[in-house]
């Protein structure tokens, strides 16, 4: 078993506002709280798997995928009703390279979350 992983209990993970993005794979998300333990984790795997980048950790939910024009999207992400509260618990940690197209994308771990 990987060491970042070893022996982490599930993540409860709750979350706090509806957001949009230019990125096709964040268009319409639900942010999570910040989780220290998620944190650590991101933390641990980047540096177990020797990841490199500039990109900002964001926590989130996706609910859309899509390139829709950014007035339609706002009015698609206010017409979303979130119960509150509204949570999650995370039971499985999968790393999965997103190079290509979503047909390239290949699963590089999987584990459970004791």
């Amino acid at each position: 078993m990987i060491e970042c992983f070893h022996e982490v209990d599930p993540i409860h993970l709750s979350f706090s506002h509806v957001g949009m993005t230019d990125q096709y794979f964040r268009s319409i998300i639900i942010h999570a709280h910040p989780n220290p333990v998620l944190e650590q984790l991101h933390t641990s795997a980047r540096q177990h798997f020797e990841i490199v980048t500039n990109h900002t950790f964001v926590p989130h939910l996706s609910l859309l995928y899509s390139h829709l024009e950014p007035h339609n999207k706002k009015l698609l992400m206010e017409s979303i009703a979130i119960g509150s509260p509204l949570s999650v618990t995370i039971k499985e940690a999968v790393l999965v390279e997103t190079n290509g197209g979503l047909d390239q994308w290949q699963e590089v771990f999987r584990i459970p979350l004791s």
